[in-house]
């Protein structure tokens, strides 16, 4: 570590050293054994802001409970000391941060965040690790170095921003610029701010690139949220590439964390609405529903784009395979093409889904108008895209059990990326055509 440039960031910004007083006292009764439902609740009354929020959160559809809570002392009874303090820090650091000055986009930075906080709380339940309020304020802090970098050396990383297309490659320019990263230099706040050490640690660790068969317990909650980082559509910097290290560390991670495969798919199709639902009750300014209807569908075309451009490198693949005429090349060649297809087709499946769960969730709002009777026609761009999707697999199904010698002559592997070709054509034509301006 630089120790050096972490007491510059003190020396500069000594509000950075400690937590507004409330959230100090919010973790001293939280470490306490001895402090009960009521010790905490009297403490967190003390801000009536920070109460009504909380309420607001326990009772939203997230945590569903089946019955109101309607005081604070019920809220820390019936989800715990830990849970509640959990929410009450993160609300907290969300207003404190809000006050910095910063060029990133706040609206982008907290849309991953909570996105990523929210994943890591599923992704615990579904793994039944014993403190998933961990995972979730981890998750919701755990590129707040991002921030503190940018308040400490505003000019230098703007520059290093602006050459950074993606996360992977942003961690490897700080290292270059600063000798650390924003993952540890987040750790180092937390510290300073003396969260829990589990928190600071899976903080530190998000960019980390832990190894199959890591079972150590140590080590589940910085997988945790490694892997909610690696799931989650949204990101800070406008555009976000699925680096090749990235394609397999799902797995990876996913077996580390013994979560089976049908687990993990249901909670990247619930995280687009799960993350568009609980802003609203953390008020946490992801943007409205027409700026998320827009991102949607740019995530999608990147998508689009991304299969188009393997399809071409597969196209050079497959020719070097049948000039080599060589068996063991074939079968791995094919092979990492079958997991890249998954991979690209399973994050389109997401945000095809996301987009329909967003258009439902704003019309029975009423934030969606259809006075052009728009949502039929969007309606059936989703449906193109799945039946899309379903061909792509079904092809993909033929490659799951092959023999070599039918692909020693690449024209079957021609046959199949042409049909695939053309459906994405199809799609592609409909859903340029309708996207909502």
């Amino acid at each position: 570590m630089n120790d050096d440039l972490y007491a510059q960031i003190l020396e500069d910004h000594k509000e950075l050293s400690s937590l507004p007083q409330t959230l100090a006292e919010v973790l001293r009764v939280t470490r306490d054994d001895n402090s009960s439902a009521q010790d905490l609740a009297d403490v967190i009354m003390r801000d009536p802001a920070l109460t009504a929020k909380l309420l607001r959160v326990v009772n939203s559809p997230f945590y569903g409970m089946s019955r109101e809570i309607s005081t604070l002392t019920q809220a820390v009874v019936t989800l715990g000391i830990r849970a509640v303090s959990a929410l009450a820090l993160s609300t907290s650091i969300y207003d404190l941060t809000g006050r910095w000055q910063s060029a990133i986009d706040r609206i982008r930075f907290w849309r991953h965040s909570l996105e990523v906080a929210i994943a890591s709380r599923l992704i615990a339940d579904a793994i039944r690790y014993p403190r998933p309020e961990e995972a979730f304020v981890s998750g919701l802090l755990h590129d707040l170095g991002l921030l503190v970098l940018e308040k400490s050396f505003a000019d230098k990383f703007a520059t290093v921003w602006k050459q950074a297309p993606s996360g992977e490659e942003l961690v490897n320019l700080e290292e270059n610029t600063w000798g650390t990263n924003h993952a540890r230099i987040g750790q180092f706040l937390l510290e300073q701010w003396k969260l829990p050490g589990t928190i600071c640690e899976a903080v530190g660790q998000h960019h980390k690139h832990f190894p199959p068969d890591l079972h150590d317990s140590d080590y589940r909650l910085p997988q945790i949220v490694v892997l909610a980082n690696r799931i989650s559509k949204f990101s800070v910097a406008n555009t976000r590439r699925n680096l090749p290290h990235e394609l397999g560390s799902v797995e990876v991670l996913r077996k580390n964390l013994q979560l089976p495969a049908d687990r993990l798919k249901p909670i990247e199709e619930q995280l687009f609405s799960h993350t568009v639902e609980q802003a609203k009750f953390l008020e946490i300014d992801i943007g409205s529903p027409d700026d998320i209807l827009l991102e949607a569908n740019r995530m999608l075309y990147q998508h689009y784009h991304s299969v188009e451009n393997l399809l071409r490198e597969n196209s050079q693949m497959q020719k070097d395979i049948a000039q080599a005429q060589v068996e063991k090349a074939a079968l791995e060649t094919l092979k990492t093409i079958t997991a890249t297809f998954n991979h690209y087709i399973n994050n389109a499946a997401a945000t095809i889904l996301g987009r329909a769960q967003l258009i439902e969730l704003g019309v029975k709002r009423g934030e969606i108008a259809d006075a052009k009777n728009q949502m039929p026609v969007a309606i059936d761009v989703i449906i193109s895209g799945v039946n899309t999707i379903q061909m792509v697999l079904e092809q993909l199904k033929s490659l799951e059990s092959f023999e070599t010698t039918p692909y020693y002559d690449d024209t079957h592997i021609i046959d199949i990326e042409n049909k695939i070709k053309q459906q994405l054509c199809e799609l592609q034509k409909t859903a340029q055509s309708q996207v909502i301006s």
